[in-house]
Formats: structure tokens, sequence, C-alpha cells
């Protein structure tokens, strides 16, 4: 193996060594919520918050990652982030006594370690631009499998973990991959930049300089990237809610919840293939969307085939999240402008996307039904559909 193929391995091995551990430490709550729920006291409504919390922390951090990146390098942050994650991971395990309620270790480890995640979620596509600017979206495609995989696998062995060793030592297991991930990424050489080469037409504006928040195609990436949150959020935290309303147990129910979420690891590696080869994004999006009003729709009329809406919601989630982070890579023309879209898209969409689990939580809680709630998700999917034909457009923002 020539030493330049070697290099690139060493890198891509990096990435999704980060990627990794994206996702864990928060799919690991839904197959676990009934659970948490009864042990603690928290009614349907907080749990829904905490559901939101990490999402409330993407949108907070995001806005100020691209700053951090500049002043301590894309390497030494995202290195700060992963001892982050891993520090809030182990809080939130922590049992509560009479001094220090458990809610509040909860929901202050779950606060401290999505801070971490949300670094991880802004730079790792600025990485993937940086050191691969020719294959951005197979990349963006091999690392959103990654974090999918790692998703899936944390949801499904969340059960048998939690009947082992107690759902707050299964809590804390995230933690260990995250210092795993720490010790391979500090050993990372960080490579020289490489200018991209783009071919996509800008978009004009004029002769005045323009800013992201007054562009039209950045409004419509963030929205995209905040809709596509919105249903996955809501999903991960409620699905394996909803399915035990229909009997299903909590074991099957946090293996149906792995599937829905396994369903994206194929889904962004076949879809990052096509989409290394096709500059315009608008099919693709259409086609992801109908996979999810499938899905809804199975859900609320058929809930006895609950595996194959699971299939199908998942790889909507899954190709959807892979479309939004390859619309920030493709529709910004530098790895600084990426740090810039990203920042907006994640800062902005995660806190749209906060207001999901909480209001499926307070929706269900009013009507004890939650086919108002699936109806409503159908609606978001809806206008994440209108939003991926307009961000899927083969332009460039200013």
């Amino acid at each position: 193996m020539s030493s330049r193929a070697s290099s690139t391995l060493v890198l891509l091995a990096t990435v999704l060594l980060v990627t990794a551990n994206l996702r864990p430490a928060i799919t690991v709550v839904g197959p676990l919520i009934e659970r948490i729920g009864s042990d603690t006291g928290l009614s349907p409504l907080s749990l829904g918050v905490l559901g939101a919390v990490p999402i409330v922390a993407f949108g907070l951090v995001a806005p100020f990652v691209h700053v951090m990146g500049r002043r301590f390098g894309l390497e030494r942050t995202i290195l700060i982030s992963l001892l982050v994650l891993a520090g809030g991971t182990l809080l939130r395990s922590v049992p509560g006594g009479e001094a220090i309620p458990q809610a509040v270790t909860l929901y202050t480890g779950t606060a401290i370690l999505s801070a971490g995640i949300g670094v991880g979620n802004v730079l790792v596509p600025a990485v993937v631009k940086r050191d691969f600017p020719e294959q951005v979206p197979l990349m963006t495609g091999v690392y959103t499998a990654a974090l999918v995989g790692t998703a899936a696998l944390f949801s499904g062995a969340a059960v048998p973990l939690a009947d082992a060793l107690g759902w707050e030592l299964a809590f804390a297991v995230p933690a260990i991959f995250a210092l795993l991930a720490a010790a391979g990424w500090s050993l990372r050489k960080q490579p020289a930049s490489d200018a991209p080469k783009t071919s996509a037409p800008r978009l004009s504006g004029g002769g005045l300089p323009t800013t992201l928040w007054r562009q039209a195609l950045a409004w419509q990436v963030t929205l995209y990237f905040g809709l596509q949150s919105t249903l996955f959020y809501t999903l991960l935290t409620w699905f394996p809610a909803i399915q035990t309303s229909h009997g299903i147990n909590e074991a099957s129910a946090g293996l149906w919840l792995g599937l829905f979420q396994a369903a994206g690891v194929v889904a962004s590696l076949i879809v990052g293939q096509v989409m290394q080869r096709t500059p315009d994004q608008r099919g693709i999006s259409a086609v992801v969307i109908a996979f999810m009003l499938v899905a809804l729709l199975g859900i609320i009329t058929a809930p006895e085939l609950m595996p194959l809406w699971a299939l199908c919601a998942g790889t909507s989630t899954g190709c959807s999240l892979l479309l939004a982070l390859t619309f920030i890579s493709l529709r910004a023309g530098s790895p600084r402008q990426v740090g810039k879209l990203s920042g907006m898209a994640q800062g902005v969409g995660y806190l749209l996307a906060a207001a999901g689990p909480v209001f499926a939580g307070a929706l269900y809680q009013s009507v004890e039904s939650w086919t108002p709630v699936l109806w409503c998700a159908m609606v978001v999917a809806l206008a994440q559909g209108v939003l991926g034909h307009l961000a899927g457009r083969d332009v460039q923002v200013e």
C-alpha cells in the first residue's frame, strides 16, 4: 500500500472514530425511557424535556464552534470535545442521593455530554471538506453510516445492558468508547489544507457583501436540517413508547428502535455513492420523504407490521441526515464556509428540533394517544420535502 493511500486510511479511520461517538450516549436513552420514568417519577412531559436537552445543547453550542475551531485548530477542539463527552456521560450515570436528586445528575450530565457531541457535529463536516475535497458526498455517506450504525448498536443493546447492569451503569458504557476515540484522535497528524475544487455556480447577490444569515439558500439548508432533526429525535425519544402502546414488549421495542437506526447505515452507504455522481439532490430528497410518509401512515394504520415501518422510517432518517450534512458541505465553497454554514444550520436547526420530543410528550399526555403525534410528524415530513427540493439545487452560497 502506498504511503498516500495509507495516510488517507488513517485520516478516514480517525474521522470514523469520532463520528462513532456522536450518537450512542443519546440513543441509549430511548429504549429505557419508560423505565427511567418509573424509577425517577418523571412525567411524560419531563421525559420529553430530557429527550430535548441534547438538541438544545447542540443548538446553543453550534454557532460558536467554528470560532473555537479557528482559534484552537480542528484537531485540538475535537479532542477536547471527546473528553467533555466522556465526562458528561459518567456524570449522567451517577445515582442520585438525598443531597443531589438523580434528576439533577441526569439532566446536567446529559447537557454536558451533548455539548461535547455538538462540537463534533459541526466540525466533522469541515474536516471531511478539508481532507477529502473531491469525495465529499461519498465520505459523508461513510461517516454517516458509522454514526447511524453505532447509534443502532447502542439502541439495540440498551435493554440487555440495563437488565445486566442497571440503567445507570448502562448509561456509562458510551464513556469508554469516547475515551478510546480521544486516545486515537490524539495521535492524528493534521494534514495540509487542500484548496476545494467545485464547479457549482454561486448564487448572485448583487455587488454588496452578504452574510449567510441573509441568503435564502443558507436558510433552506438550515430549515431542512432542523426538520429532519425534529423527526429523528422525536422518533428516537418516543418510538419505543409508541410501540409498547400497541402491546410490544420493551426488549422488542428496543430492537425495532435499533432496526430503525440500522436501516440508515446501508441507506447512507448506497445513497452516498449515488450522490457522489449527482450534483443535484432534489430527486433523492423526494424519495427519502416518501419513505417517511409511508412509515408514519403504516404505524397509524397497521402497527402489527412495526418492523417494516421501522425499516422505512430508519431509511428515511438516515438518508435525511446524510442529505443535510451533504447540503452543508456542497452548498458551501470552502472548509471555513462549511464551518460557518454548519454552525448556522445546526445552531438554528437543533433549537427548532428541540421542540419535537417536548411537544410530542405534552400532546400524548393531554390526549393519551400517539396518533395525533404521528399526524403532526407527517406535516413536518411534508415541509421537509419542500425544503429538500429547494436546498438540493446545484448552487452555492456566496
